[in-house]
């Protein structure tokens, strides 16, 4: 018997508006690794990362009827994502989050841009100026640099207008090189994203 072909996204998004729980459970299989990881930069909590994750799928299930646009899956997902992970920031305490959720994550999907531009060491020293950025900065390098969305996708994401999105992609990049400057993974960050543009 040959092996079925995996469906492309948008035939699974059509198949979980019908409420199919086979489409969820692979959607689930796509996207989870990734989205734990930006909830984890997002809410600098492991607890309430796995929370945030856990609510963002419910709501992907319970509201998947609502998307007009199967081809607009994923920015819709992250939206969801990133706007439940403001508000658990809002409510709780924020902590640095440990090393090893990075490793774990970066083991199980292959690590994201930023992971193969730099090392283990050099990540983390990343990682923790991203954390030290206010909720809005935050949210826009992470969408932007971990989930590699344009700008205008991110201004869809967050609701604001590409503009505000690149002025705070912008402010965002001067904060991250004060923090940064002083050793290499600063600087190769830096130089990749004075070309990103």
């Amino acid at each position: 018997r040959q092996k079925e072909k995996p469906l492309n996204e948008m035939e699974l998004v059509r198949q979980l508006q019908t409420g199919s729980r086979t489409a969820f459970d692979q959607i689930y299989e796509r996207y989870h690794v990734q989205a734990y990881r930006t909830a984890v930069l997002l809410t600098g909590n492991r607890a309430d990362a796995e929370d945030v994750v856990q609510e963002t799928f419910v709501q992907v299930y319970l509201h998947a009827k609502e998307l007009k646009e199967p081809a607009g899956f994923k920015r819709w997902f992250y939206r969801i994502l990133t706007r439940l992970a403001w508000k658990c920031g809002r409510n709780g305490k924020r902590e640095i989050p440990d090393e090893d959720i990075a490793v774990r994550a970066d083991r199980a999907d292959g690590g994201d841009c930023l992971s193969r531009l730099i090392g283990k060491e050099e990540r983390e020293r990343v990682r923790k100026a991203v954390e030290s950025l206010d909720e809005k900065h935050r949210s826009i390098v992470v969408l932007y640099y971990f989930n590699n969305f344009t700008t205008a996708e991110i201004a869809r994401i967050t609701g604001c207008f590409e503009g505000t999105v690149k002025s705070r992609l912008h402010a965002a990049r001067k904060k991250l090189g004060k923090s940064l400057s002083d050793n290499e993974a600063g600087g190769k960050l830096l130089r990749a994203v004075s070309h990103a543009e």
